[in-house]
């Protein structure tokens, strides 16, 4: 006796990925994007951290050339450029997308007439990441200043 020979019924899989594929699409997009755009920015304002932790650093070695608390304007010009494009000379590409020598600040501080520490900031700098744009005004570094003062 010899037994007809069947094969499987294949069952029809194919909507059901579908439908699986769009759902778990609906869940991680967002949760992707968010993480890219997390890390974008976080990236952004570590770049912003170092570019002003150097700039003080130059600051608190470069020879002080004004009498007072204000610095002179090459001074205050060449910090901006080392923070801004990594150069006191200048540059045409800065360290992080639209920074400008405006969104950086110079504080020095006098004690017994003389320069004691160099504090520079970033202020009111907007990064455009992804879908969102943020206002970052937070890397801020200080240095005790050990240049020559020659007023």
């Amino acid at each position: 006796m010899t037994f007809p020979v069947t094969r499987p019924r294949r069952k029809r899989q194919g909507g059901n990925a579908l439908i699986e594929f769009a759902l778990a699409f609906g869940f991680l997009f967002p949760v992707l994007t968010g993480t890219f755009q997390f890390g974008y920015a976080f990236f952004v304002y570590n770049e912003l951290q170092n570019a002003v932790r150097q700039g003080a650093r130059y600051a608190a070695y470069k020879t002080y050339d004004s009498s007072s608390a204000t610095p002179s304007t090459t001074f205050a010009n060449s910090v901006k450029n080392a923070v801004v494009y990594g150069n006191p000379a200048g540059g045409t590409t800065p360290i992080a997308p639209s920074l400008t020598t405006a969104n950086v600040n110079l504080q020095v501080t006098f004690t017994s007439g003389v320069p004691e520490m160099m504090t520079v900031s970033i202020q009111n700098y907007t990064l455009d990441a992804f879908l969102r744009t943020f206002s970052i005004s937070k890397p801020a570094a200080s240095f005790s200043y050990v240049g020559v003062y020659a007023p």
